[in-house]
């Protein structure tokens, strides 16, 4: 782009609040940082390879350069993604234990928005095992949270999930429906799962009816990202939503079982073989 078309489209930019490359110059970045980042990124690469070992290798890494600059939220993003790579482990104490430290670090300034991520995994991490525990992490990340940050959509939805649990759905689809509203636009896996819990209330609530339009949108979202358990909880909840229309609620549990058994869930096609097996 020639220079005044550039200052053109950067004062239009700047007009519109807009932050786009290429109209500033971005901080100067030092090669500690450079190294931190790239092992965090390789970390997750490894992660979602199933290459658990080699994570928790890069992510240590990344944690120690992190720390040798007192890199506020490198540390706390780091940590993160180690109590990520823990519990894939199934090693939850030491997973906790990295939550802990961002959630309640009182030397480092790390951001409401990464505290309030840490204490909403620990409830995620906990909520099979201790309700009570979990609960007060959830409201703790609540909290922290406010009205507005990143993860309140994460949020709203695992206490939409906690409500549906506890024969609450008329509030897990109040809350589902928050939820939607609240998660970015980009994260559509979580939006997914808004939608998702807004079907499962509507069954609940025995209107099955409107339960069929939000899990139809969920099932295009987790097509489009390629999510085949999501694939799976999307067509057999689309079956019970459709329980008075048995050749098509057939259908979809077919559909659920050829995914299951294509993805390797033993427990989807157990589930989907009784189902089939009613008359």
């Amino acid at each position: 782009m020639r220079p005044a078309l550039r200052a053109m489209a950067c004062a239009i930019g700047a007009a519109a609040m807009a932050v786009l490359a290429g109209c500033s110059s971005p901080p100067v970045r030092s090669p500690a940082d450079i190294r931190a980042q790239g092992y965090n990124t390789q970390g997750i690469d490894r992660y979602k390879a199933g290459d658990l070992p080699r994570a928790l290798g890069f992510f240590e890494q990344a944690l120690a350069v992190g720390q040798s600059i007192e890199d506020d939220d490198a540390i706390a993003a780091t940590r993160l993604n180690l109590s990520m790579v823990y519990l894939g482990m199934g090693r939850q104490d030491e997973a906790l234990k990295q939550l802990s430290l961002v959630q309640d670090e009182p030397r480092l300034a790390f951001s409401n928005d990464r505290r309030a991520e840490a204490a909403l995994r620990r409830a995620m991490a906990l909520q099979a095992s201790d309700a009570a525990a979990a609960g007060q992490s959830l409201d703790r990340a609540a909290a922290l949270c406010g009205s507005s940050c990143s993860v309140r959509g994460k949020i709203l939805n695992l206490k939409a999930w906690l409500a549906l649990n506890a024969g609450r759905p008329e509030e897990g689809l109040r809350l589902a429906q928050q939820a939607q509203g609240a998660v970015a636009k980009d994260e559509t896996l979580e939006k997914a799962n808004a939608l998702r819990l807004q079907g499962s209330a509507h069954i609940a609530l025995r209107t099955p009816a409107a339960a069929l339009a939000p899990l139809s949108e969920a099932l295009k979202m987790d097509k489009a990202a390629g999510a085949s358990e999501k694939i799976y909880q999307d067509l057999l909840l689309l079956g019970q939503a459709s329980a008075d229309k048995p050749d098509v609620a057939r259908d979809y549990w077919t559909r659920a079982r050829d995914v299951a058994l294509a993805a390797r869930n033993q427990a989807g096609v157990e589930r989907t073989a009784k189902l089939l097996a009613v008359p």
